[in-house]
């Protein structure tokens, strides 16, 4: 049976005897105990949970004096009153355009008056994202 041309060819054996021989690999159990060896303190390949959580601690302690920024200022007063005013500005608007049926606050701009009340209020709400 001829053979196919999409078929790939078996790459050739090399003979047993070849004089080639891979390097031993370290084992798993050495391999682990150097790597212990070297990341614990003082070198000692046993394991001390105490130590562990304090270098932990430590570590998080320095990160947090030199990563974070300083405490922030409370919000001004002015900020506070101009939120909350925008809230019910905006509140007031939209209640006053349905119970004057459009015709207050603004009449020459119809239905939009609802898009500006709105607004007023998105505004405030979004202030309130900086207050602390």
């Amino acid at each position: 049976m001829p053979e196919s041309k999409n078929r790939r060819k078996k790459p050739a054996r090399r003979p047993s005897g070849s004089g080639r021989t891979a390097p031993a690999a370290p084992t798993v159990d050495t391999e682990l105990a150097r790597l212990a060896a070297e990341g614990l303190p003082g070198g000692s390949t046993a394991f001390d949970p105490e130590a562990a959580a304090n270098a932990v601690a430590q570590e998080l302690t320095e990160r947090s004096r030199h990563g974070s920024p300083e405490p922030h200022a409370p919000t001004p007063t002015w900020y506070k009153a101009i939120m909350l005013g925008l809230l019910v500005v905006g509140l007031l608007w939209l209640i006053l355009y349905y119970l004057f049926q459009g015709a207050y606050p603004v009449p020459g701009i119809g239905t939009w008056n609802i898009g500006v009340g709105l607004a007023l209020m998105m505004a405030g709400l979004i202030m309130t994202t900086k207050w602390r």
